[in-house]
């Protein structure tokens, strides 16, 4: 039983992450510059109390806005957001 839990935590829980965060990067390969979380942190704090700016508007692709627009899944619009910051360079 003892051995069991040692191979779990020793290879599989890293290979797990190692392959969550090569999932990640591979879909949105924008996540690893700077400049493109901080896009992504200001939309959402924008957006939290339900106003949002016009620059903020104007940072956003208008497909995306389109498309954010008319889903009505939270989890979703969360998605639309950080494509349209990550997958831009």
């Amino acid at each position: 039983m003892r051995k069991l839990y040692k191979i779990f935590y020793i290879q599989i829980i890293p290979i797990f992450i190692l392959g969550f965060s090569i999932g990640v990067i591979s879909i949105w390969p924008g996540i690893i510059s700077g400049k493109s979380r901080i896009c992504f942190l200001n939309i959402l704090k924008d957006g939290i109390d339900g106003s949002i700016k016009i620059g903020t508007v104007l940072s956003i692709n208008p497909n995306y806005l389109v498309k954010i627009k008319k889903t009505k899944n939270k989890y979703f619009k969360i998605l639309l957001i950080g494509d349209s910051c990550f997958r831009r360079f």
